[in-house]
């Protein structure tokens, strides 16, 4: 099993794996669940003077949900809940040898209206099933295929979001009477009940309890999940906790204090950076590859690949990059809140560590935006999320980074920044070299027009690094102009990510 993953991570390594034998039936469905619109739910028409209150526990909200609703299933169809397979990053699978469809379709409509009630159907949980027999789990060919088959089942189904068609009245019910003063400052949906929104509050509580020494939550208590009067008891485990940096003992440092803490006193921007991160083409390695081979091989490397994520992400982030707040990190996924200069350390750091854990056999594409901390959050999830899939975009490998409105290979970029870094790391600045590399900023986008539009007048940028160069900085410095020569002509795009960075980080403030 090790063959997917490094050696040295075998602290994540999934081991408590599930004797599907005892489980299997000649005639069964594998009911899949899968919360959509989690950013919605996350960042949508949220304020930013108190996000960092709740978007951590309305991330932790998401996984809590989902358990709920799979040990409901369970419940309602009476089977034992041993018959989950999984529920990991908004995604729950369940085993039944209990077909029947009329009590999934009821269960469908419970979810819907707590959805439609309390989110008013900015996101929502979908389940279906899949016919399965027990040679799916047996054949090495027939899994493969039945893997691909709950794959086409869960992306029809999210095409049926609320059962809209079927609907009588599919009109929203909002809040009434709603004015500035009695609109919740938190969400601006909802209406406020006490200081806040009745479901603000609940996630405030949430987070509260999440940065805490609590062990277990009950659903109807603290977060008030009640179906059918089906109460559980939830394990805050180190999924749920993660790492967020803190104000106090149990209150998570704000988007303010985070920004503050960027750069050293009294130099550089102070800023937030927000950083989004996805594995590449990994529809596409499942298929190809043996991991869909059989259910061990996929629960194995679906466990684990979670825990990089999970578990792994949050020990760096405690022991290395103490003002970062975790958003999200599960799946094949990431979104992290920092102060800046952390976040795109943090980038750099992540991407080397996924490649050793996954051998190079995958990698990893990121959008980071760096924004202040007053910046409308909705909009900051909406442009991080652009970034990412422009580094997407790059080509068909992928394998990108997008980061101070540049996209670059990660290869390319950290050759780069190991020479500029290299060159750069004896030079003491005045306030005439700043000038200088505001200067080394204009030569860049020159460059770039050489590069990417042809532009012979452009070619000019040579002659000005040149002037440039020698009007401002020593002659001991003769070598860095020579590096800068090599890597602004070939790596533009890449010159003035470090560059940015480089200026941003001791920016006189």
């Amino acid at each position: 099993m090790t063959k997917y993953f490094d050696d040295s991570f075998k602290k994540i390594f999934h081991t408590k794996q599930k004797n599907i034998k005892t489980l299997l039936r000649d005639d069964m469905i594998l009911i899949s669940g899968d919360f959509w619109g989690i950013q919605k739910f996350i960042f949508e028409k949220l304020a930013s003077k108190n996000a960092s209150k709740v978007i951590r526990a309305k991330s932790a909200f998401i996984q809590i949900y989902t358990e709920y609703i799979a040990k409901y299933i369970c419940y309602r169809l009476d089977i034992d809940e041993t018959y989950i397979l999984n529920n990991t990053a908004g995604k729950f699978e369940i085993l039944s040898p209990n077909k029947d469809r009329t009590i999934l379709n009821d269960i469908q409509k419970k979810i819907d209206n707590y959805f439609l009630t309390n989110f008013y159907g900015l996101s929502g949980i979908t389940i279906c099933a899949t016919e399965c027999i027990k040679n799916d789990f047996v054949s090495t060919k027939a899994y493969k295929e039945f893997r691909n088959r709950v794959l086409k089942t869960v992306e029809i189904e999210k095409f049926k979001k609320f059962d809209l068609i079927n609907q009588e009245n599919f009109l929203i019910k909002y809040d009434k009477d709603i004015d500035n003063s009695s609109l919740c400052r938190i969400c601006n949906i909802r209406k406020v009940e006490d200081e806040n929104c009745n479901i603000c509050n609940v996630f405030i509580q949430l987070g509260k309890l999440l940065v805490k020494r609590e062990q277990s939550i009950i659903s109807s208590d603290t977060l008030q999940i009640t179906i059918d009067n089906f109460l559980i008891d939830i394990t805050i485990d180190k999924r749920l906790k993660f790492y967020v940096s803190k104000e106090d003992f149990d209150t998570p440092a704000t988007f303010e204090t985070l920004a503050n803490n960027s750069c050293e006193e009294g130099k550089g921007i102070k800023a937030l950076g927000i950083l989004k991160a996805d594995v590449d083409s990994m529809g596409k390695y499942l298929k190809e590859s043996d991991i869909t081979e059989n259910f061990e091989n996929f629960e194995y490397f679906s466990h684990t690949l979670n825990n990089f994520f999970s578990l792994y992400i949050p020990i760096i982030l405690k022991e290395k990059y103490p003002d970062t707040y975790t958003v999200f990190a599960g799946g094949d996924d990431l979104f992290l809140i920092g102060a800046w200069d952390e976040i795109v350390a943090l980038a750099r750091e992540i991407h080397q560590e996924f490649q050793t854990f996954i051998r190079n056999k995958l990698s990893i594409s990121f959008g980071i935006v760096v924004v202040k901390p007053s910046y409308p959050v909705d909009r900051f999830a909406f442009v991080s999320e652009e970034m990412l899939e422009n580094a997407k975009a790059i080509d068909e490998d992928k394998n990108a980074i997008t980061l101070f409105g540049e996209t670059v290979k990660w290869k390319s970029y950290l050759a780069t920044f190991s020479n500029l870094n290299e060159a750069f790391k004896d030079l003491t600045l005045d306030e005439t070299k700043t000038a200088f590399l505001y200067r080394l900023l204009e030569v860049v986008e020159l460059s770039k027009k050489v590069k990417y539009d042809n532009d012979i007048e452009a070619t000019i940028w040579k002659s000005k690094l040149s002037y440039s160069f020698h009007r401002n900085m020593d002659a001991k410095y003769e070598n860095l102009l020579k590096v800068l020569y090599e890597e602004i002509d070939m790596y533009p795009k890449e010159s003035k990510i470090f560059l940015s960075e480089f200026i941003y980080k001791r920016r006189v403030v």
